[in-house]
């Protein structure tokens, strides 16, 4: 199976392209928005690999974002650790977690798991609110120190938007490793027909429990590049907003598609901003925007291009036939 639906050269044309944006943009807002695009990115990666590729809805992507920013900043702030140690402690984080939570939820129906995927986010944010001795609770953590690069503080817009960029290819490069794996393999068999699955000799519980604990630390590493990038968290890191935002990011753009979802991470991340300059219709004109897509791309943003270019293969094969 495709994991993609753009071409090689496609790919490294919108590589070079998102190389070449920050010479083109100049506005510290537009390069702020494509940074978050980045992040973004990389969460909706985690989104996409459990509900694209297992076939299980999560609602606890977010609580695996926060982990990764609470994580990321404790660490810097209260041992004074640089940036090379927070980010892998925070997709640690993230993926103990995660594969914590996913032993005994994955055993149970998929509603169930769902369920207990959005339990496992409230309580996580009423802990980072409750917790005020650890967290500061609603007050937050400000003041968390920005990355460093072999010793160099990464600032300014820019610096953050490449060095963002390394880190969500350096993902990509992973994600589309693991989903044309063995282990990839096996995702797309279990969701596709778990019993078949099982008579294969596929042990369809550990190949989900991988699957979600892989998801977990993704959401971990976003978590820790938007908490150094931003420099203060709260609470709000587990606002069920980010899951509304990657549902429309991962089911437009594609999901079970690698580009489809980075697509729709960044067209989706932008829209609402470009909506801003109607502040009083934005929220309608954002769901105008969104039945569209829906209507013209059922199958997402992939979903469109893939039949289109079937369409028009079809086409070119009757031409040769009558010719």
């Amino acid at each position: 199976m495709k994991t993609s639906w753009i071409g090689h050269r496609a790919v490294w044309a919108a590589i070079a392209l998102a190389t070449m944006l920050p010479l083109i943009v100049r506005s510290n807002y537009l390069l702020h928005i494509m940074v978050m695009t980045e992040i973004y990115v990389i969460l909706a990666l985690s989104l996409n690999l459990v509900l694209g590729y297992a076939g299980l809805l999560s609602l606890a992507p977010p609580a695996f974002f926060g982990i990764g920013a609470y994580t990321s900043a404790l660490l810097a702030l209260r041992l004074n650790l640089p940036f090379w140690i927070t980010l892998p402690a925070a997709g640690a984080a993230g993926l103990l977690f995660a594969a914590a939570i996913g032993v005994p939820s994955l055993r149970l129906s998929r509603h169930s798991f769902v369920i207990v995927t959005l339990s496992f986010t409230l309580l996580a944010q009423l802990v980072a609110t409750k917790w005020t001795d650890l967290t500061r609770g609603a007050m937050g953590l400000p003041g968390i120190p920005t990355a460093t690069l072999f010793g160099i503080p990464v600032t300014g817009k820019i610096a953050w938007y490449y060095f963002v960029l390394g880190i969500t290819l350096v993902s990509l490069a992973f994600f589309t490793f693991l989903v044309r794996s063995r282990l990839g393999r096996a995702i797309l068999t279990v969701r596709e027909d778990e019993i078949l699955a099982q008579a294969a000799g596929i042990h369809t519980w550990k190949v989900k429990l991988y699957t979600f604990a892989i998801s977990g630390l993704l959401g971990g590493v976003a978590g820790s590049c938007y908490a150094h990038y931003i420099t203060f968290i709260d609470p709000a890191v587990f606002d069920f907003y980010y899951m509304e935002n990657l549902l429309i990011m991962v089911i437009l753009g594609g999901a079970g598609t690698v580009w489809g979802v980075v697509a729709g991470a960044a067209i989706f991340n932008v829209v609402p901003e470009l909506l801003r300059i109607h502040p009083e219709l934005r929220t309608f004109l954002y769901g105008i925007v969104l039945l569209v897509a829906v209507s013209v791309a059922p199958g997402g943003l992939a979903g469109w291009v893939r039949d289109r270019r079937a369409r028009k293969e079809a086409a070119a094969q009757q031409e040769g036939n009558h010719a």
